[in-house]
């Protein structure tokens, strides 16, 4: 996990500026689910197109910059090069964050078959499609 430090000195590189107050928010539930006891939990809160769109709700546009750089850097696990890596990284990253415990799903052919044809909304409401 980086430290806020590192969060600041990537986007003092990319951005000129550190954002502090922006990794602190999207950080903010590590103090709530501590980090060494529950490993990445506390990014599945704010991690995702929630928080960043919250970031750029109060902070801007340059902010939510700062956010996807955050959110790819504990991703990668590594710094980020540019805001071409940022890009490049953001949708896996956000797909991971979303699906903490990377399960995929399992879909037999024999069920999908058995849907005949109507979506899982539709058959999680009891709709006719």
């Amino acid at each position: 996990m980086a430290r806020i430090e590192e969060h600041m000195e990537d986007c003092e590189r990319m951005l000129g500026k550190p954002y502090k107050e922006v990794h602190k928010f999207l950080d903010q539930y590590a103090e709530t689910f501590p980090v060494y006891y529950l490993a990445e939990y506390h990014r599945s809160f704010l991690h995702n197109k929630y928080g960043i769109g919250v970031v750029k709700a109060i902070w801007g546009l340059e902010a939510e910059r700062a956010a996807k750089i955050h959110i790819v850097r504990d991703y990668s696990e590594l710094p980020v090069k540019d805001l071409k890596a940022v890009d490049s990284y953001l949708g896996r990253a956000l797909i991971y964050f979303h699906n903490m415990n990377n399960l995929e799903p399992q879909l037999q052919p024999h069920i999908v078959q058995a849907w005949k044809g109507k979506s899982l909304v539709s058959i999680a409401l009891g709709e006719e499609r």
